[in-house]
């Protein structure tokens, strides 16, 4: 799981010197949204869990928020 996770990193890394600066202007607009936004969802779901409102599948939620930031922003930053 560790090697796998560090080859799609090398990969990614690999990729993001390859493309252009407004290509890589568009991917580290969607990271940033992607990554703000997982942030809060983990805050959001950690201050729930403390309230006692505890979800099983709190870590995917958090990953497909992320995800979903991700995406809707690169498209929104491709649309300017």
């Amino acid at each position: 799981s560790k090697l796998g996770a560090g080859v799609e990193t090398g990969r990614f890394v690999r990729h993001f010197r390859r493309i252009d600066e407004y290509q890589q202007h568009l991917a580290l607009t969607g990271l940033a949204a992607g990554f703000g936004a997982a942030m809060l969802a983990a805050v959001t779901f950690g201050w729930l869990s403390v309230a006692g409102f505890t979800l099983t599948s709190a870590p995917w939620l958090i990953f497909g928020v992320g995800m979903a930031a991700w995406g809707l922003a690169g498209i929104w930053a491709g649309r300017r």
